[in-house]
């Protein structure tokens, strides 16, 4: 049976096995061993209680009583005077009994002794209690053959062979059964692993016991979850990498193609389809860009370089770089409280701000307003970027930091998702609030310089 049981099962079971065998060993040892022990001891402190409460009923010479306590104590019972006087008992106590005569004499304390009837051979067990008999010394012996203790001890060891074999096959069974209720859960949760494992990420573990193991199994049951929303986000990522490549490479081989057949001297003709081959490898250039920045920031090998940064000339800065879609857009900047330092990582912080702005401009058609907004709190910097622009619905709020999500936007959903690294990585505080059809708010802390 063991061998058929594996790992942390024959464990359990083994466990259980020895426990039980311990609690059987000590019983044994205490049932068997030294019952004898045991079983006189009690029949001493038995005919010790009955001696006192016999000496009692003599004394108040209720003979009732006194009958009814020397049945119950199924011993031979005699009180003898200082003078050798029968007080309780039969003619000739001392040879019926074959009581030493150094017994029968008053005693100055309890004593408990074995002797053998001198013709009989019987051994017998003794309590001799000295007490007082109308004021002057007497003598109860009480006395039980020693064979009675050991035929109910002898009896007692037969039924306990008995309660051992039943009690050993119970063990077993139950060393079994245990064994393999608290295995289940885990045999559970190596299946649902190895499917996992296998990529089926439709697996759900049915364990709702409220346990460390059930709290592993709620853990078990969210990390399938969000590898089935990063396994959709990767097929959709793949999906968008290779239309939004697929569409750019298209465009350059056509033009470039177009190049080589052109003869012509237009020279307007020609910049227009060079134009077209270099936007389109810049587009190419800064999705590539994107998937390599997010990978090297999620590495954890990224170490940042802090140093004071003059907020409103990084500000500055980032705004040229969107001049033209500015104009282009109609959109008004308006600028509040930037005259402050803020110790950063420059380039990054500035790629930040820049994935921010890029979508705060993308979000707004023919016209808007972009406000850069900047706060001292304590020892830090709180930073604002508001656009009125179509906002964002409130189920995409929760996925927008997420990378490759994209909600109804267009792009590879990576730009936020460098933010949130970025952020992360100079241990600042960040958040995005925002209304359909009203705007958007971003905000992130930095330390103060």
């Amino acid at each position: 049976m063991v061998n058929k049981l594996k790992g942390i099962q024959k464990k359990f079971f083994i466990s259980y096995l020895l426990i039980g065998g311990i609690i059987l060993s000590l019983f044994w040892l205490t049932q068997v061993v030294f019952i004898n022990k045991i079983y006189s001891y009690y029949k001493i402190n038995q005919l010790k209680n009955y001696s006192e409460k016999i000496v009692e009923a003599i004394n108040n010479n209720d003979e009732m009583l006194l009958s009814e306590l020397i049945d119950k104590s199924s011993a031979r019972v005699i009180a003898i005077s200082q003078n050798e006087i029968l007080i309780v008992g039969s003619k000739g106590y001392g040879k019926g009994l074959g009581i030493p005569e150094t017994l029968l004499h008053p005693a100055k304390n309890l004593k408990v002794v074995k002797y053998e009837h001198p013709f009989l051979h019987i051994e017998y067990l003794s309590i001799i209690r000295p007490f007082l008999y109308h004021g002057k010394p007497a003598t109860l012996i009480m006395s039980i053959p020693i064979a009675a203790i050991n035929d109910s001890v002898n009896l007692f060891k037969q039924v306990f062979w008995w309660i051992f074999v039943i009690t050993l096959i119970a063990i077993l069974f139950i060393s079994v059964y245990m064994s393999k209720k608290f295995t289940r859960p885990i045999q559970i949760l190596k299946n649902a692993a190895h499917q996992i494992a296998s990529g089926n990420l439709n697996v759900k573990i049915n364990y709702k016991e409220e346990d460390e193991l059930g709290d592993l199994a709620k853990s078990m049951n969210t990390m399938v979850k969000q590898l089935s929303i990063t396994d959709k986000f990767r097929k959709d990522l793949i999906a968008n990498i290779s239309h939004d490549l697929k569409t750019p490479l298209g465009l350059i081989r056509g033009y470039s193609e177009m190049l080589l057949d052109y003869y012509g001297d237009d020279k307007e003709k020609r910049e227009k389809y060079l134009n077209i081959v270099i936007k389109e490898t810049e587009r190419m250039s800064k999705l590539v860009d994107d998937v390599l920045q997010l990978s090297k920031l999620q590495s954890g090998m990224v170490e940042i370089k802090e140093e004071p940064i003059d907020l409103e000339k990084l500000i500055f800065e980032t705004l040229d770089i969107f001049e033209i879609q500015i104009l282009e857009k109609n959109i008004e900047v308006k600028l509040d409280n930037l005259k402050l330092k803020v110790i950063a990582d420059r380039e990054m912080i500035k790629r930040a701000i820049i994935n921010i702005i890029s979508n705060a401009i993308a979000s707004m058609e023919n016209s808007g307003i972009l406000t850069i907004t900047a706060e001292p709190r304590d020892k830090e910097i709180l930073i604002k970027i508001s656009d009125t622009g179509c906002g964002i619905p409130q189920k995409d709020l929760e996925h927008i930091f997420d990378r490759y999500y994209k909600g109804n936007k267009s792009g590879t959903g990576l730009g936020l998702a460098i933010v949130k690294e970025i952020l992360t990585l100079h241990g600042s505080k960040y958040g995005i609030e925002s209304k359909e059809k009203i705007g958007t708010t971003f905000y992130f802390t930095l330390k103060a310089g």
